[in-house]
């Protein structure tokens, strides 16, 4: 692959998430360019980082591909990813760049994954999902795959414990009354949150009970990476979220009202920017998989990791560094399908174990 640029560069290292991915980067001895539309804003972290800066707002094409004339990757950090991502994504293949995100909601990917073609034909490799958006579930559902060839379908459960940032609530209100997916036989179809529960392990002894989200990325990214025709997404939610979950899709109205956004917005803003560096550590995550074949055959994994978003900062700086080294194939891609599961295991204190396979 040819690439005009050499540098790696971060789009949204104001907020929270992109700022701890900027801090991991810099810890790692990389350099990434971060870029962004407000000069205070950006110029104010770059230099708390050492880092260069520039900038490229998304409604301003020309500023934005200047920004992008001499990267050869680029991270997008700033959602909504229904918003950004677009834009972003446009100036990428205008100026030959290849595109990663944090995004990790299967409406984001089927829109990049739409665009596998115009990707391919600009020599642009687009890779949404490069935190705990997918990465670890992506690892697991590849290792089950290789552990189980042929299976037909695939379980994917995730807890994480830690804080939440604005931009996750955010994410996680405007979807609660939206309809969400799982795949069935190849295709996707209509479901909704916490419509079914189950029990799974958690690694270390005990269970967690998780209920259904159909947002999840997965039911796009795992199809891509394994070829797997049965997916279903589950989550451990506190008690409050899956009541809300159930209630939202029935009576949309009450939380697209503007009093309701209005009402939401505000709570949102009250909370901390993310989590602190108490949370970060103390935080962690456990992702689950459970494959079957269609002779009843079942194969599980569990994955353990550190808190969600520092998961996701050390993987996005591992996907920059290995993208910016050239690690890239031009098209719509997933991380396992590009790098295997053991990317998930570059982040540190993350391990990935086989439970007891059954046979049918």
């Amino acid at each position: 692959m040819t690439m005009h640029g050499s540098r790696i560069a971060i789009y949204g290292a104001t907020g929270y998430i992109g700022e701890l991915t900027a801090r991991i980067a810099v810890e790692r001895d990389l350099e990434p360019v971060l870029i962004g539309r407000g000069k205070r804003h950006v110029e104010e972290v770059a230099r708390r980082l050492g880092l260069p800066w520039r900038i490229g707002a998304l409604d301003d094409p020309e500023a934005l591909d200047e920004a992008l004339r001499d990267v050869s990757v680029v991270l997008n950090a700033a959602g909504p990813f229904s918003t950004t991502a677009g834009p972003l994504l446009d100036a990428c293949i205008r100026t030959r760049t290849h595109y990663l995100d944090l995004s990790g909601e299967a409406v984001d990917f089927e829109a990049v994954r739409e665009r596998h073609a115009e990707l391919i034909e600009a020599d642009v490799m687009a890779m949404p999902g490069g935190g705990f958006g997918v990465v670890p579930t992506d690892a697991i559902a590849v290792h089950l795959s290789r552990v189980l060839p042929g299976a037909k379908s695939l379980e994917l459960s995730f807890q994480t414990v830690g804080g939440v940032s604005r931009g996750t609530a955010t994410t996680l209100v405007a979807g609660l009354p939206t309809a969400g997916w799982q795949r069935r036989g190849g295709a996707l179809v209509p479901a909704r949150g916490a419509e079914q529960r189950r029990t799974i392990p958690d690694g270390m002894g005990g269970h967690l009970t998780v209920a259904t989200n159909p947002w999840r990325a997965d039911v796009v990214s795992a199809a891509e990476s394994t070829g797997i025709s049965d997916i279903s997404t589950f989550t451990a939610m506190p008690g409050p979220v899956t009541a809300l979950a159930r209630i939202a899709p029935k009576v949309p109205w009450l939380f697209t009202s503007r009093p309701t956004r209005s009402a939401l917005a505000a709570l949102i803003r009250r909370l901390p920017p993310g989590p602190s560096e108490q949370q970060l550590a103390a935080g962690r995550t456990v992702v689950h998989g459970r494959a079957t074949a269609l002779d009843g055959s079942v194969a599980e994994a569990v994955l353990i990791g550190p808190e969600a978003y520092l998961f996701t900062a050390h993987a996005a700086a591992e996907l920059l560094a290995r993208t910016g080294a050239g690690a890239a194939v031009p098209g719509y891609r997933t991380p396992a399908q590009v790098h295997g599961p053991d990317l998930a295991l570059t982040v540190p204190g993350t391990s990935l174990r086989d439970l007891a396979r059954r046979a049918s």
